[in-house]
């Protein structure tokens, strides 16, 4: 192996375009990327988006984007289209394929010591971020071009056998959604003839919040981008001391719903299951218990009925943001406690089948690490 700096053997791309007057249709923004994940297949279109000026950075197939904040959160992936991402994402190649392959260019940013470096080099107090100057100063051994191949082979065959694990996963949850029409009916359409009821007959918005850090220094502090976009699925939080928590927070328990309230679009419902403080951008939803069940609510929360309904509300520009009226006024059919509690043991049951898989993956994703210590 060879010792290198990342400055040695990668570039960074800046490919200017103006997003305005551009043939490209797609835009990758921070939310696109999933945390510690190698790929990046989710993205937005350009046409008709809010995205500002700083959108102006094109990327090409087998580009790698490295996000320059927040290096906790383990943000960089390959994309296998064309489009534009913006300068806090930094669009990466090698310099010569005869020193280090492209295809094996993504796993050095899957590695612990990388992103270990990223936390030791991070500047900032709250919003915390790495310049690409600072990025290129890691060095690595850089295993020669022939073991570069089969490493890039087998790490690529254990990326498709995970994906086809999140295959499985997504699967369940459609479901669960198609268990929710064969009990309840279309809410659009109401067939059962269920009670109309608003957000705020069944639940409240427990806007409980704290600047005492020193009291919740060791608790889990969940920001909006710790929250995975339509699963709820909570990753990538650190602790209230960790993130240098200085602004005041919501307190939240395994009793609460956690809901964006910013960029509703994103469909950020999470489910905790545990005590922690959480973003002001978030709302800890508690259900009256006497009416509605909570991991109903969620669900209901999580659907394309309710989305419809309050992305009328998201007119913001630049930062679409709803509020707790706009929240409260949401009406929905409301079917009687008991059949919610069927659905909930439902969801119950999905879950500990998707938690035998996500076992299993996390299994095959601790074999996959130790192949990454090259």
């Amino acid at each position: 192996m060879t010792k290198v700096t990342l400055k040695d053997v990668v570039c960074r791309i800046k490919d200017k375009v103006d997003k305005d007057n551009t043939e490209l249709e797609f835009y990758i923004g921070g939310e696109h990327f999933d945390n510690g994940e190698l790929r990046i297949t989710k993205k937005g279109l350009i046409k008709g988006s809010t995205i500002g000026p700083a959108f102006h950075m094109r990327f090409l197939p087998g580009d790698v984007l490295l996000m320059s904040r927040n290096p906790h959160l383990r943000k960089a992936g390959v994309v296998d289209f064309e489009g534009i991402c913006s300068d806090v994402s930094y669009v990466c190649r090698t310099r010569d394929s005869n020193v280090l392959l492209q295809s094996f260019l993504p796993f050095i940013f899957q590695t612990d010591d990388f992103w270990k470096f990223a936390e030791e080099n991070k500047k900032g107090s709250t919003n915390f971020f790495l310049n690409w100057s600072d990025f290129e100063k890691y060095e690595f051994n850089l295993p020669d071009i022939d073991t570069q191949k089969e490493l890039s082979e087998l790490l690529w065959a254990f990326e498709g056998t995970k994906s086809s694990y999140k295959n499985l996963i997504e699967k369940t949850d459609n479901l669960v959604k198609a268990q929710y029409v064969m009990l309840f009916g279309d809410p659009h359409d109401n067939p059962n003839g269920w009670p109309i009821k608003s957000f705020d007959e069944v639940a409240i918005i427990d806007a409980n919040m704290t600047n005492e850090y020193e009291k919740y220094a060791d608790y889990p502090h969940i920001g909006i981008d710790s929250i995975e976009k339509n699963t709820g699925v909570l990753s990538g939080y650190r602790t209230v001391k960790e993130d240098n928590v200085i602004s005041p927070k919501h307190i939240f328990g395994p009793e609460h719903i956690l809901y964006s309230k910013i960029r509703p679009v994103l469909n950020k419902v999470a489910l905790p299951d545990f005590e922690g403080l959480c973003s002001a951008d978030c709302y800890p939803i508690l259900v009256k218990k006497d009416v509605c069940n909570r991991l109903f609510l969620a669900h209901v929360l999580r659907s394309d009925f309710f989305l419809e309904y309050i992305l009328a509300y998201s007119t913001r520009s630049q930062m679409p943001k709803v509020n707790k009226k706009q929240i409260g006024g949401f009406m929905f059919p409301c079917p009687p406690l008991d059949l919610q509690e069927t659905f909930a043991e439902i969801i119950n049951q999905a879950e500990r089948s998707k938690h035998e898989v996500i076992r299993s993956l996390e299994e095959l994703d601790t074999l996959y690490r130790q192949i990454l210590r090259f």
